[in-house]
C-alpha cells in the first residue's frame, strides 16, 4: 500500500511502529499559513515528495507558529481542478521540524503529470504540479530540464525563476546548491568595481543558529518568482557551501573556528536545509550530516547522480585568487 493515509511526515514503512503520533492542535489562522508556498521533488516512476511549511508570519521566530503539532491534509489529482483525486491523506507538521511537511507519495503512474495541494484550517495552499519519472528501462527520447544555483538574494535576478515557472512541459529543476547565502548585509560594489549592485540587502547579520537559518530560508522562499518555480516542477536539490558557511569542507569551516564549534553550526544549517527542501526522509540530517548524495533514473535516457560536494572533500589549498600555484602547496 502507498504511504498515503498515515498521519506523519515520516515514511511509514520504517517508523510507524515506534513513533507516537502527538496530540495535535486545531489552530485558527489569521494569516496565510502557506506563505512559503509548496514544492515537489525527487520524482520516481511511481511517485514523488511534496513539501510545505506552515509559517503564517514567515520572518518572525518560529514562523509565527506555536509549539503544537498540526495536522495538514494533502491531495494528489490527475487534473488541475482536482475533480479526480487519486491520493489523499494527512501529515503531521511538527514544531521540531519548523512545522515542515514532507509527504512521500507512491502508487502513481509513470511519466505522468499530477497536481497537488495542502489544506489546514480550511485554507488551501497554492496548487503545484509535478511529473513522475519514466518507468524503469523505458525508452525516452527527450527531457526538458532547468539548472540553477548560486541564487544570491541581495543581487536580485530572481526573475529568472519567473521565466522557469513559465517553461512549458518541464520535467524537473536541478538545483546544485547555494540556495541561500548566510552572510550579513553586503557592501555595495565600489564604482568601477566588479559585482552586481545590491538590490535588497539581507535584513539581519550573519546567521548561526537554527532559527537564524530558518528565517533566512523563509526570506528567500517568500520571493514570488521562486515560489512560482517550485510549484511548477519537481526540484532535485543538493547543497554547496553557503547553506552553511563560505568555503566549508568536511568538519572545517573556511576560517579558524574550532571544528567542535563549527559542527554545531553545520548541524543547525543542515537541519534547516532538510526542513525547506522537497527531499525524502533518507536525506534527513542524522547527527548533523545529511545524506545528500543519491541517484535518480529517467528511463534509459538519463541517470542523475546528485552529489554532496562538501561533506567529504578536503579544505581548499589556494585561499584566494592569485594566491600562488595550488600544486606548489601540496
Amino acid at each position: 500500500m502507498p504511504c498515503c493515509n498515515v498521519p506523519t511526515a515520516i515514511p511509514p514503512s520504517k517508523f510507524t511502529k515506534i513513533i507516537m503520533i502527538p496530540a495535535m492542535a486545531s489552530p485558527k489562522f489569521l494569516d496565510d499559513p502557506f506563505s512559503l508556498g509548496v514544492a515537489s521533488g525527487d520524482p520516481l516512476p511511481d511517485g514523488f515528495v511534496i513539501w510545505t511549511r506552515l509559517a503564517p508570519k514567515p520572518l518572525e521566530p518560529h514562523g509565527g507558529m506555536t509549539s503544537s503539532a498540526i495536522a495538514v491534509g494533502w491531495e494528489i489529482a490527475e487534473d488541475d481542478s482536482f475533480r479526480k483525486i487519486v491520493r489523499s491523506g494527512q501529515a503531521v507538521a511538527r514544531p521540531e521540524l519548523a512545522h515542515s511537511v514532507h509527504v512521500e507519495v507512491a502508487g502513481l503512474g509513470s511519466h505522468r503529470r499530477y497536481w497537488y495541494r495542502f489544506v489546514v484550517d480550511g485554507i488551501r495552499s497554492d496548487t503545484g504540479t509535478v511529473r513522475t519519472a519514466p518507468a524503469v528501462g523505458a525508452a525516452v527520447d527527450r527531457l526538458r530540464v532547468a539548472v540553477a544555483g548560486c541564487q544570491h538574494y541581495e543581487r536580485g535576478l530572481f526573475t529568472a525563476w519567473g521565466h522557469i515557472s513559465r517553461e512549458a512541459d518541464l520535467d524537473f529543476v536541478y538545483h546544485y546548491g547555494d540556495y541561500i547565502y548566510e552572510g550579513k548585509p553586503g557592501a555595495p560594489p565600489k564604482p568601477g568595481g566588479r559585482g552586481a549592485p545590491l538590490v535588497r540587502p539581507h535584513p539581519t547579520d550573519e546567521i548561526y543558529s537554527l532559527d537564524d537559518y530558518r528565517q533566512r530560508y523563509a526570506l528567500y522562499k517568500i520571493d514570488p518568482d521562486l515560489r512560482a518555480a517550485h510549484s511548477a516542477a519537481a526540484f532535485l536539490p543538493s547543497f554547496d557551501d553557503h547553506e552553511v558557511e563560505n568555503d566549508w569542507a568536511g568538519d572545517l569551516d573556511g576560517s579558524t573556528t574550532p571544528p567542535e564549534i563549527f559542527l554545531l553550526r553545520r548541524a543547525a544549517a543542515m537541519q534547516a536545509w532538510y526542513e525547506h527542501m522537497p527531499v525524502r526522509f533518507s536525506q534527513f540530517s542524522h547527527r548533523g550530516a545529511p545524506q545528500a548524495y543519491r541517484r535518480l533514473d529517467y528511463g534509459r535516457l538519463l541517470r542523475i547522480n546528485i552529489l554532496d560536494k562538501r561533506s567529504y572533500r578536503s579544505i581548499r589549498l589556494c585561499e584566494a585568487p592569485g594566491d600562488g600555484n595550488c600544486v606548489d602547496k601540496r
